[in-house]
């Protein structure tokens, strides 16, 4: 077999948030196997990162040396087994085609993200998640890879089932080769009851969490508030309405409301209306009350990826969330101009931090403009996601920005504050696949398997043929070379 026609130059590469742009010098498209390996072998020496479809705002797919595109590796094969169906899933099949693929058979994924366009390598890869699970990477039980043999250098293809391996390739930022696929095992197909409902508190919030077990909420802006989308499974049968469900939630949440922020935003550029917008009138875009039953994959998956936007993410304990959520609210009021936004005590905690100085440079630079996403992910069995290790769930705050790409040097400067402040006051970890400022340094300390993950890179790709400059900074692969 011959490897897959590259395309040599110097094309320009973009990621979804327009933020990562690669250069690769050569750009592959294998549709086997055979041609992953015969790409390896024509260019060994040189640097791989395999990309999917660059729905990542972090550094993660950056790749100006080969680019290895797993597009045309889509299959989804399912095979029956003692222990229950095995699914194995192309590392370039987006999760919409294993989701379709699979319900032909009655079955699903077992968890969902907010959207489904990434492919199955890219999602796992960078620990991607729903609410009231685990991450995706966690289900994994088989990871198939094309790399290099650590002893002869030959490239080859490699089947990681068990150990540290197995729970370092679940989630492995492409460090350790060319995820070929992987194998899980796909629940049946299930429904969700929905309904949306306002809380003032965050602990009437989390009171429901027993009843409601898969809910995400929202921390309003402005206002303060939270918008619930309280979640369960149901036997229930699909409801008569759920179509219009669905057209209402389309029509107003992803296409109308999104729409009118970048109206704000990106035509108008008014702060003030940002902020009378969410005391206002955003809570009344949403339907409180509304019992809705319908199949997982429709009621779980929203349509982020219309409109551009950019996106931080990071996770604290439950035991951290309720102190996180209100430094979260001080830290904004700040940003957008309040000078009184952060109490004493907050500030206190940054001067023992060293990171008070900077808080003048931050007061009134920076108007936040999209409600705050909290989903509760359960603790994962790999070495590196950002619930691995963990004894109870962690809450993810995802905070998006609408800017355009040109005018968002406001929105970077304060992720970065926010994710070294929220690293050294909750112990907090950046999602991989978003925007993650911190170093080595800071990660080890929230990381205790990162040095274990480390030496399985060495061991696998002692020559480390398939990372980028960005990994080796945020995995520290280079300290003991």
């Amino acid at each position: 077999m011959h490897a897959a026609a590259p395309t040599a130059g110097r094309k320009r590469i973009a990621n979804f948030g327009a933020n990562v742009v690669s250069h690769p010098q050569v750009i592959v498209a294998p549709r086997t196997e055979e041609e992953v390996l015969a790409a390896l072998a024509e260019h060994r020496g040189r640097k791989f990162r395999a990309v999917g479809r660059l729905h990542s705002w972090s550094q993660a797919a950056q790749a100006d040396d080969v680019l290895v595109d797993l597009r045309h590796l889509d299959h989804v094969e399912l095979t029956r087994e003692a222990d229950g169906p095995l699914a194995t899933i192309g590392g370039g099949c987006q999760i919409k085609r294993a989701l379709a693929e699979l319900a032909q058979h009655g079955l699903t994924l077992p968890t969902l993200g907010l959207i489904s366009e990434q492919t199955i390598a890219g999602a796992t890869a960078t620990g991607t998640h729903g609410s009231g699970r685990h991450s995706l990477s966690h289900y994994l039980i088989e990871v198939r890879l094309a790399h290099y043999d650590p002893a002869s250098g030959e490239p080859l293809v490699r089947v990681i089932h068990e150990g540290d391996e197995l729970r370092a390739a679940r989630c492995s930022l492409g460090c350790l080769g060319i995820v070929l696929s992987v194998g899980l095992r796909p629940p049946p197909k299930y429904r969700i009851e929905e309904w949306m409902q306002r809380h003032d508190s965050l602990e009437s919030v989390l009171a429901e969490e027993s009843q409601t077990p898969l809910q995400q909420f929202y921390l309003i802006p402005w206002l303060w508030t939270y918008l619930v989308q309280h979640r369960r499974e149901s036997d229930r049968p699909r409801s008569l309405l759920a179509g219009l469900y669905r057209v209402y939630w389309f029509l107003t949440m992803d296409l109308g409301l999104h729409l009118l922020i970048r109206f704000l935003v990106q035509t108008l550029q008014s702060d003030r209306l940002v902020r009378w917008f969410y005391r206002h009138v955003a809570l009344l875009t949403a339907v409180r009350g509304w019992h809705v039953v319908d199949d997982s994959a429709d009621m779980l998956v929203m349509e982020h990826e219309l409109f551009r936007h950019i996106e931080i993410e990071v996770f604290v304990q439950r035991t951290e969330l309720p102190a996180a959520l209100d430094y979260l609210r001080e830290l904004l009021e700040h940003c957008g101009g309040n000078g009184a936004g952060l109490s004493p005590a907050t500030r206190d905690r940054l001067r023992e931090a060293g990171l008070e100085g900077e808080l003048s440079s931050l007061l009134g630079k920076y108007v936040h403009h999209y409600a705050i996403c909290v989903r509760r992910v359960l603790p994962d069995d790999t070495l590196i996601s950002m619930t691995a290790g963990d004894e109870q769930p962690r809450y993810a705050l995802s905070l998006i920005s609408y800017a355009r790409p040109q005018r968002r040097e406001s929105f970077f400067v304060f992720a970065d504050f926010l994710a070294r402040s929220m690293a050294a006051l909750f112990d907090a970890r950046p999602h991989w696949g978003k925007i993650c400022p911190l170093d080595a340094s800071t990660l080890e300390k929230l990381y205790p398997d990162l040095p274990a993950f480390r030496e399985v890179c060495r061991h696998l790709d002692p020559r480390q043929s398939f990372g980028n400059e960005w990994t080796k900074c945020v995995l520290g692969l280079d300290s003991s070379r």
